[in-house]
């Protein structure tokens, strides 16, 4: 039990720092942070899991949209974000990391690739190539779901939420419905 429990709260171990490792290349936890920070004011539903699942498959979309010939480049990206800012506040003019703009590349890569006329065949072969990667996600930002799609961490059921209302006498605390810090 206690390995379990060191091998649950190490998470990425090979990777210290990392918040995924794909293929053996780890995605830091301050890329993930940096794109989050980036991004969340102009997309209010912008969560760990969701950024983080978008960085994990990035590369694995934009290879195939390139190879579709409708890849996308960092200015492509750079566009699409400025385009999300102006839509939510006009007068702003934020500059993006590279993690943002991976962000970005993900979403005109994919839209590209949504916009050919094959799209039942792409989508079946994006789908093949993303369960074919070697995904290891830190257990703080989310869990591994079917086919390496990244979902919201579940907090361990030991976690209690301090500023939880306190049980009536006689009973247990319930677990907190989100990590604690």
């Amino acid at each position: 039990m206690v390995l379990a429990t060191a091998a649950v709260l190490a998470g990425c171990a090979g990777q210290p720092g990392a918040a995924a490792v794909v293929d053996g290349t780890p995605i830091p936890t301050s890329d993930l942070q940096t794109a989050l920070d980036e991004i969340k004011p102009y997309v209010p539903g912008a969560t760990p899991s969701a950024v983080l699942g978008a960085l994990v498959v990035e590369p694995t979309v934009s290879a195939m949209a390139a190879e579709a010939g409708v890849g996308g480049s960092d200015e492509d990206a750079k566009a699409y974000l400025d385009a999300v800012v102006k839509n939510v506040s006009p007068e702003a003019h934020p500059t993006f990391s590279p993690a943002s703009i991976a962000i970005g590349r993900y979403f005109v890569a994919f839209t590209n690739l949504s916009n050919l006329s094959n799209q039942n065949v792409v989508s079946d072969d994006i789908t093949k190539r993303i369960a074919d990667l070697d995904v290891e996600v830190n257990p703080r930002f989310g869990t591994l779901g079917e086919d390496n799609k990244v979902a919201p961490a579940v907090p361990p059921t030991w976690l209690v939420d301090p500023s939880a209302p306190k049980p009536a006498d006689g009973q247990t605390p319930a677990p907190s419905p989100s990590a604690t810090p």
